[in-house]
């Protein structure tokens, strides 16, 4: 048996044990004597405090908008949620309207699905065992907005068109000012854009840049919340960004590659000039060939045509110009201007106006300037050649016309003597050009025949004829071409009677 002293020792002790059990837990105990104590040992009960609880607070609610159909999924975060009686529908409140469900996820966390609701900012209330949240945590009904419009056809692909809109369910404020609170954008097809108030129910929607060829509907976006998709739709034209060659001949018959964007199956004409083109092939749904028909000298609008509008782009005709020589024309073999008839059009009654007609010309592979004479000659200078004959092509603003050979007129280039007695007998070099130099022949001095040897690169060793009277006289040669040579100072030679 337990003396006196031990039994107040043994209560002491569970008072102490029972006080620290109840503290650190949770809810209130009564706690008796120790067993085996004295009967005069007293009963403690110890009854801990409940965990301190606060009405809920909300900090923020994403997302903050939703339509007034309801139905969105909300995430809202604070703190004091771990105490809502979740048995209670009225727990979580949009306005006066319970949440069609909530779920607890923590303290700091629920997520609610909105109830219906009308359009304009409600509070956001929460309720726990300890009273409700006072402070303005909104959330922002927004009614879903359809988009009403006359299907558009030949929408600019660059963007840029803009698009009167009647706007249904709903309104969209009766000024800008209420207008930008309303926060209404636009989507066509999958692409974001601008929208301009007009009037609480008609705005102007700007059509971004495109390059689809199938229609596209339009959706108002009403601060996040997505209306209805359109019933019209808008058709975008095709793009034609560049066609190539960009200038052709008046007689047409050459193809053209016209490049850009929403060619497809429904692409259904093109013309050029306001004349069909000789046919066309849609090669992909950017790149079309077509054959283009003969036309005038002029700029012409190129005009693809298919089910969402039209694109355009110019393209030149230019008249191929010919050229004849008119007789006796020959160019030197070191170069020199000739004189040219230009047939197949008139090249400009003025220096001015043939400038604006951009003709150039190709002597074989070099590129001249031709000069302007009047509306159809030129001069076209000659480059040095040893060729028989210099091809000469006219170009009007890049298109060709037929070539036509101007002859090179063989000429001597220089003596290595100029001078020898009447008996000759000096062995002079004689370098040529023009005609074909490589098998000249037929070398005279002063008309009579000279022995000469090719020497390789147009030059010749040549011993000098006896003559019969002194003074200057030339040499000449016939070329390979059969043309007779042409005096130049360069073929100046002398005969003397002074040893």
């Amino acid at each position: 048996m337990a003396t006196p002293k031990q039994a107040r020792r043994a209560a002491a002790l569970t008072v102490a044990t029972a006080a620290a059990v109840t503290l650190a837990s949770a809810p209130a105990v009564a706690v008796t004597r120790a067993a085996g104590a004295h009967p005069s040992a007293p009963v403690v009960s110890v009854r801990a405090d409940k965990p301190s609880t606060k009405v809920p607070t909300g900090s923020a609610v994403l997302p903050g908008f939703g339509s007034t159909a309801g139905g969105t999924t909300v995430t809202i975060t604070g703190s004091g949620f771990s105490t809502i009686d979740i048995s209670d529908p009225a727990a979580v409140k949009f306005g006066d309207v319970n949440a069609a469900s909530y779920v607890v996820i923590s303290d700091a966390k629920l997520t609610a699905v909105t109830p219906a609701g009308d359009g304009g900012n409600v509070y956001v209330k929460i309720t726990n065992v300890n009273g409700t949240s006072t402070g303005k945590l909104t959330f922002a009904y927004r009614t879903p907005l359809t988009a009403e419009f006359e299907s558009l056809v030949g929408a600019k692909p660059a963007g840029g068109t803009v698009l009167a809109v009647t706007v249904s369910g709903g309104t969209v404020g009766t000024s800008t000012k209420e207008f930008a609170a309303e926060k209404v954008t636009a989507r066509v097809g999958e692409t974001n854009t601008t929208v301009g108030w007009v009037d609480p129910t008609h705005v102007k929607v700007l059509l971004p840049a495109s390059m689809k060829i199938v229609p596209q509907t339009i959706t108002l976006i009403h601060d996040g919340v997505i209306g209805p998709v359109s019933e019209s739709t808008v058709r975008y034209a095709p793009a034609v960004t560049s066609i190539a060659p960009a200038k052709v001949s008046t007689a047409g018959g050459e193809t053209v590659t016209i490049t850009g964007a929403g060619f497809s199956d429904e692409v259904t004409g093109v013309t050029i000039g306001g004349v069909a083109a000789t046919s066309f092939a849609v090669k992909s749904a950017t790149q079309i060939t077509a054959v283009v028909p003969a036309g005038e000298n002029g700029t012409v609008p190129v005009v693809v045509t298919s089910a969402g509008g039209t694109g355009t782009i110019p393209l030149t005709y230019r008249a191929p110009l010919g050229i004849e020589i008119p007789d006796g024309t020959a160019a030197r073999a070191n170069g020199g201007t000739v004189l040219l008839t230009v047939t197949g059009a008139t090249i400009g009654a003025t220096a001015a106006a043939f400038a604006n007609e951009k003709i150039t010309a190709t002597v074989g592979s070099a590129k001249i300037s031709p000069a302007w004479v009047d509306a159809t000659h030129v001069r076209v200078a000659m480059p040095a050649s040893s060729a028989a004959a210099g091809t000469v092509t006219l170009l009007h603003d890049g298109v060709a016309g037929a070539p036509a050979a101007v002859d090179y007129v063989p000429v001597v280039a220089s003596l290595s003597g100029n001078a020898d007695k009447l008996a000759g007998g000096a062995k002079v070099i004689v370098k040529i050009a023009g005609g074909e130099p490589t098998s000249a022949k037929d070398f005279k001095f002063g008309g009579v025949a000279a022995t000469c040897s090719s020497q390789g690169a147009g030059a010749y060793a040549c011993i000098v004829p006896a003559a019969e009277q002194a003074g200057p006289t030339w040499v000449t040669f016939t070329a390979s071409s059969g043309t007779a040579s042409r005096f130049t100072p360069q073929a100046t030679f002398n005969y003397t009677d002074l040893d």
